[in-house]
């Protein structure tokens, strides 16, 4: 579990989302049922929270090591074996989010002139850019993950980084 001001500041932020997500649907439930109008905006701020809370959440789930595992297999093997298979799937997962990152950079450019329905005045790389923060976050906490485990594996206490 990696924790600190930046971790600390994730947790601020997904809050500061499922709030805003909650305020955003109260309204569009309120003005759907109560006034037959609901305000178009509220349903896309509502989903653009609800994804960045999802990778922003996702990353938080990373820095305290909260992603479900399936590890079996892998406590069949041997103490060593197990090590290095713990650096194999960093290494793995590090790979991934680099690709993720990389090709949803490539295409946020393409999204920025085209404004969201509801709010023309916002372009739709604002909606997208939540994966390339998030997975960035993602990335930055396993690289720091895979230091700790490498660096533990040298001084030969080797365990879950």
């Amino acid at each position: 579990m990696i924790s600190g001001p930046g971790t600390r500041l994730l947790e601020y932020v997904c809050a500061f989302l499922l709030a805003a997500m909650v305020v955003f649907l109260f309204i569009q439930v309120l003005g759907r049922y109560a006034l037959q109008n609901p305000p178009e905006w509220t349903e896309e701020l509502g989903r653009t929270a609800f994804v960045y809370a999802t990778f922003v959440g996702a990353a938080l789930a990373v820095a305290k090591n909260a992603h479900m595992r399936i590890d079996a297999v892998v406590k069949l093997l041997p103490a060593a074996a197990q090590a290095w298979m713990q650096v194999l799937i960093h290494l793995i997962a590090i790979t991934f989010l680099i690709f993720v990152v990389y090709q949803s950079a490539i295409l946020l450019p393409s999204l920025a002139f085209q404004p969201l329905t509801s709010l023309p005045f916002l372009s739709k790389a604002w909606f997208f850019a939540a994966v390339p923060i998030g997975c960035s976050l993602m990335l930055v906490y396993e690289v720091l993950h895979l230091w700790i485990y490498l660096r533990s594996m040298r001084q030969g206490r080797a365990g879950r980084a």
